[in-house]
């Protein structure tokens, strides 16, 4: 039943609303997930919610009238974890690898690029998933070099932990047989111990390093071509995870004359935040801010660069012999440092962990550095960390008040059971992404084995225990599409339907759950909620008009979803 959800805001005798949209299906996503038929906007807010006859009875002589004729509508959606510069990469010259089936592809595909530009330049590619390839390995340069000898060529994987490199682009920078893999990074050797030409986590350094800024691309033009496609995708709103301050500076130029359209809500990168923090007061515009720091605890599953408890299945030993548990990339005493500092001086850390030893440790750098904020005033406890690695629950002489840091784990992608509620026992904010699970599900029991992937993707059970899920699709890693991550997010299958009934189905979310996870629970990830993240009078009337109902159609029509508009503050920012 369509119900009224607010009354009329204080209109004076004079006013009227500048815009009605009649004759829709409204899917408020407000606390009762309420629906409604139509919307009055006035100064870019919503004004009224209720229904054709309530809304239409507001018009003034110069209002807008809109008839939807029975379209649904949604909040506008917010992916809480994408790459906006990278995404734009990809439109301004840097080759699409996403979809390659073969390193011949591949290869194919710098060539052909090679072939029509001067000797020397730099080429650069992203996307590259060899778990998609035939033999599953990983390949080595030998191929590329030979296929492209005459340009300098650094491709990075789907994952953005790994880059492969051709023995031009070694040359350049300086690698050779003697260079050694920093901490927190590996180069991958050969049987006769050459580099291989793939470099993960921090060793990809070792050649992006020599990449000339001019070879990256425009990052005005990348940023704008990121935001042309993300609007017609039905985004109003992305969590840009890690930013530096020239880009910082960008997005503001871009705010100030008008031209950012999206809401961009900015991490700092961590080797520039301590500084940037320091300098400056966090920073909350209406379609720019900088109020958080992004860093990296480990790298990913799919290059094996994700720190685990335990030694890989398929990888139990390293090059030397021992026990090979993945990559720390950064020192959990420096992300404790960091989230120190994150709370001097007020901003949010949101920090990278895929494997189960690097979620651990960032929840216990996060428990050290927050256990000032809890103070007893009735009955109550809180799950903590103890010295072992277990878990306890210590009692406390009262209630709990927590200080609000909504400090955010991001991918959190593999979890000990142990450590699952300590998300909500810390107020710690879980920023997933659907579609890591449905193309990662081919092969994440061959990398931890079928007893730990019981954590992985694990939605239903960090809901359950009361934690917030943020959902994004850390494109360009997936796809920025957010209706391919709704259908994930439902189903646990890939667009083929597969598996039957979903990956470990027990962990799927609900539809309602899925949308708020982009919608209002992204919202709130970002301090938003109060002006983001649902159509509720008084917030910013940002909200999409879509082709199906995906709530109550069929799943598997998800995908399908076509974006006919999308509305920022009450005007129309794209139109299909």
């Amino acid at each position: 039943m369509r119900i009224l959800l607010a009354c009329l805001l204080a209109f004076t005798s004079h006013a009227q609303p500048d815009t009605l949209v009649l004759n829709a299906t409204v899917y408020t996503v407000d606390e009762g997930f309420a629906t409604a038929e139509a919307f009055a906007i006035d100064n870019g807010a919503f004004a009224l919610v209720g229904t054709n006859r309530e809304v239409r009875a507001i018009a003034g002589d110069t209002t807008r009238v809109i008839d939807l004729g029975g379209a649904v509508v949604l909040p506008g959606l917010i992916d809480a974890h994408g790459h906006m510069a990278g995404l734009g990469q990809l439109e301004v010259g840097v080759i699409d690898l996403a979809g390659t089936t073969s390193y011949t592809q591949v290869i194919e595909r710098v060539a052909e690029r090679a072939s029509a530009i001067q000797p020397g330049t730099w080429i650069l590619g992203h996307g590259w998933d060899h778990e998609s390839w035939p033999e599953r390995e990983l390949p080595h340069h030998r191929e590329l070099s030979d296929a492209v000898p005459d340009h300098p060529v650094s491709l990075s994987r789907v994952d953005g932990h790994a880059t492969l490199a051709n023995e031009h682009a070694m040359r350049t920078a300086g690698v050779s047989e003697s260079s050694e893999s920093p901490a927190g990074g590996l180069i991958v050797r050969g049987e006769s111990g050459e580099p291989t030409g793939v470099f993960v986590d921090a060793a990809e350094a070792l050649v992006t390093h020599a990449i000339p800024d001019e070879a990256q691309g425009d990052p005005r033009a990348m940023l704008l071509a990121a935001q042309r496609l993300c609007l017609a995708a039905g985004l109003t709103g992305v969590h840009d995870a890690g930013v530096d301050p020239s880009m910082t500076q960008l997005y503001k130029q871009l705010e100030a004359s008008g031209e950012l359209s999206i809401r961009i809500t900015g991490m700092m990168s961590l080797v520039y935040a301590a500084k940037w923090f320091e300098q400056n007061e966090p920073y909350r515009g209406e379609r720019f801010s900088m109020a958080a720091c992004k860093a990296y605890a480990d790298g990913a599953m799919g290059s094996r660069g994700a720190w685990l408890l335990e030694p890989y299945a398929d990888k139990p030993t390293g090059d030397d012999g021992a026990p090979y548990t993945g990559l720390a990339v950064t020192d959990p005493a420096d992300i404790e440092r960091a989230a120190k500092h994150a709370r001097q001086h007020g901003y949010q850390l949101c920090t990278h962990a895929i494997g189960d030893r690097a979620n651990r440790e960032i929840l216990n750098a996060y428990e050290t550095a927050l256990r000032d904020d809890y103070v007893g005033v009735a009955d109550g406890h809180i799950t903590s960390n103890i010295s072992d690695g277990q878990v306890e629950s210590k009692e406390f002489p009262g209630r709990l008040i927590r200080q609000d840091r909504r400090f955010r784990i991001e991918h959190a992608q593999l979890l000990a059971p142990a450590d699952i509620p300590r998300f909500a026992a810390l107020g710690i904010i879980a920023s997933m992404q659907p579609t890591h699970c449905t193309s990662d599900m081919r092969w994440i029991e061959d990398r931890v084995g079928v007893e730990r992937a019981a954590g992985a993707y694990a939605w239903r059970s960090l809901l359950d225990t009361g934690a917030v899920v943020a959902g994004g699709s850390d494109f360009p890693v997936e796809s920025h599409n957010p209706f391919l991550g709704l259908y994930a997010a439902v189903t646990r299958q890939n667009l083929a339907g597969e598996p039957a009934g979903g990956w470990r189905p027990e962990e799927r979310m609900t539809r309602e759950e899925a949308i708020r996870s982009m919608t209002i629970d992204a919202a709130y990830a970002s301090f938003d909620e109060h002006r983001l993240g649902s159509i509720e009078p008084g917030k910013r009337a940002d909200f999409i008009v879509i082709d199906r109902d995906i709530v109550i159609g069929h799943a598997e029509d998800i995908p399908g979803t076509i974006v006919l508009e999308t509305w920022i503050d009450g005007e129309r920012v794209y139109r299909r």
